[in-house]
């Protein structure tokens, strides 16, 4: 009961201090993503190297984990209030083709990050801008003001 406990607790603490941190540097990984992929190593390697001779306790480390996941994503998707206690919400970074320089700000994105992201959606100026979104999992989406839909040049190279 004390693994689950310990696991339960430091689950909690990561994915509230990934959330203090903010959008763009957990990137395309979303809290909780990120949390199970530096855990399970962590919970793993005590019984791996011996110093817990419990593959048990590693089982049971896991399995609270990945229960712990689910729980998350279960109730973000039941609670949308939750969801955004979680998961974040969208930030207005240009509207009309105006930067706010307030939600810049407080997101840490500089105007040269917002003008690369601008440039790699085809937009050369502010005033092609209608939108430009910070996504709860750290993507900048720009709506242009001629209404047009242009992918992004990763998405192109897709195509």
């Amino acid at each position: 009961m004390e693994t689950v406990a310990r696991v339960a607790f430091v689950y909690v603490l990561i994915l509230a201090l990934l959330r203090v941190m903010g959008k763009r540097e957990v990137g395309q990984l979303t809290p909780m993503e990120l949390v199970m992929l530096i855990l399970i190593p962590e919970l793993v390697s005590q019984s791996m190297i011996r110093e817990d001779f419990s593959m048990v306790n590693a089982v049971v480390a896991v399995t609270t984990l990945m229960s712990l996941v689910f729980l998350t994503s279960a109730l973000a998707y039941r609670f949308p209030k939750f969801e955004r206690i979680v998961e974040g919400s969208p930030a207005m970074l240009v509207r009309d083709g105006e930067v706010v320089r307030e939600t810049l700000d407080l997101e840490r994105i500089s105007a040269d990050e917002l003008a690369s992201e601008m440039r790699q959606a085809g937009v050369a100026s502010l005033a092609g801008v209608k939108w430009a979104i910070l996504e709860p999992g750290g993507r900048i989406a720009i709506i242009r003001a001629d209404g047009s839909d242009t992918p992004r040049r990763d998405e192109q190279a897709l195509a």
